[in-house]
């Protein structure tokens, strides 16, 4: 006499270890995900901060020339955002110039996002 067992569906270990094996998947992907929506706003901070700061170098060349060595700051909205700006003017190497520099960050925010420096043709 032949006897035949028949097994029908998964052990319990099978199962823990396929649930396992989902949820660090899952655990995973859910990281990369937020890791990357994390790192499209920080770079959507920083390009708007650019931009303020490539608005004021153009003030500054054009209808908002500095005389003299100082400072100066105000704010500007982009981007549905205020944006905090700092410029600070410095003699530069020789009379005909000043040095300038930009800081930008935005409202509410401790660090400045972005910075830059240049120089502008003393008149």
């Amino acid at each position: 006499m032949l006897l035949v067992t028949s097994k029908k569906g998964f052990s319990l270990i099978e199962v823990v270890v396929a649930l396992v094996i989902l949820s660090t998947s899952i655990l995973a992907i859910y990281k990369v995900i937020l890791s990357t929506s994390t790192s499209v706003y920080r770079l959507e901070d920083h390009y708007l901060a650019k931009e303020v700061a490539n608005n004021r170098i153009t003030l500054i060349h054009t209808i908002e020339k500095p005389k003299k060595s100082g400072i100066r700051n105000g704010s500007m909205q982009m981007g549905n955002k205020t944006w905090l700006w700092e410029e600070s003017f410095s003699d530069g190497l020789t009379k005909d110039f000043l040095e300038y520099r930009i800081l930008v960050k935005s409202e509410g925010s401790s660090n400045f996002i972005y910075k830059i420096n240049g120089y502008i043709v003393n008149e």
